[in-house]
């Protein structure tokens, strides 16, 4: 029973404090009480409101100001021999001040090095140190590698399309630049019309295959070959369905996104 009425007791305040980080600063909670015992959700709302402090309290500051200000020879000064271990230095120096690099691609340690120092250093950021927080930065964030961009796209196009999700096939394609398989304009309509034809001449997709075969980028336009092959029911008769051969994905960049603008697939009769 103790323990009982101490747990409603933490419970209770709990939801207090709750209450008030979301009156004082604007914080939303999705948890439910039942998420972990009380006594450790008090503890976590006390870290959320030290936080919480902290950022209201804190000003701004730059990464390399954040680092300590390590020392960063410029690239030039640096010998081709010891750039790698002149890159781990740096950030080994920074993980140790809780910042954190992410290089989601091959980088050379030249351009590596180049982007901490040149570009990275100079970003500004909130001046909070907390136990266990770490600032973390995406190299692509920076410069995003376009052709493994429209790929991804243009992938989940397909995996969209042979999961009969005509929506978010619609939710993938460029309003204002659309042509049918064979090269005509066409309105956003007609695209999703061809679509929706194709999707519902299938009784189900039972299997299909994907792999990218070449990508080829030209400054806002994109065109993404998959080797396709895919099998299914057709629709009213059950008759047994296969194609295969090369799946052309045609797009066009939007911001970080990339549209798809034309669709020519195997098995998708010309339209």
């Amino acid at each position: 029973m103790p323990d009982m009425r101490q747990d409603r007791i933490q419970r209770a305040l709990n939801e207090q404090k709750r209450k008030e980080l979301e009156e004082k600063y604007g914080a939303r909670f999705s948890f439910d009480d039942a998420d972990a015992p009380p006594e450790i959700i008090g503890e976590w709302l006390q870290t959320v409101e030290e936080f919480e402090r902290r950022f209201q309290a804190a000003g701004k500051t730059t990464v390399r100001a954040y680092a300590g200000d390590p020392p960063a020879p410029p690239l030039a000064s640096i010998p081709a021999a010891s750039m790698i271990a002149e890159l781990r230095r740096l950030l080994e120096h920074l993980s140790a001040h809780a910042i954190a690099v992410h290089f989601d691609r091959t980088v050379p340690a030249e351009e590596a090095y180049r982007f901490i120092v040149e570009e990275l250093f100079a970003m500004e950021i909130d001046d909070v140190h907390l136990d266990g927080m770490t600032h973390n930065f995406v190299y692509g964030d920076f410069h995003p590698d376009d052709g493994a961009c429209a790929s991804m796209f243009a992938g989940r196009f397909l995996y969209s399309l042979f999961g009969r999700d005509v929506e978010s096939c619609l939710r993938r394609i460029d309003g204002g630049a659309l042509y049918s398989s064979s090269g005509r304009a066409v309105t956003p309509e007609e695209f999703g019309n061809a679509i929706g034809r194709f999707v519902s001449s299938v009784a189900v997709f039972t299997g299909s295959d994907v792999t990218e075969r070449e990508c080829t980028v030209r400054q806002r336009e994109a065109t993404v070959k998959f080797a396709l092959s895919w099998s299914g029911l057709e629709a009213g008769t059950l008759r047994e369905l296969h194609a295969a051969g090369i799946a052309i994905i045609h797009l066009r960049r939007d911001g970080l996104a990339w549209n798809v603008t034309r669709v020519e697939c195997p098995g998708w009769a010309p339209w």
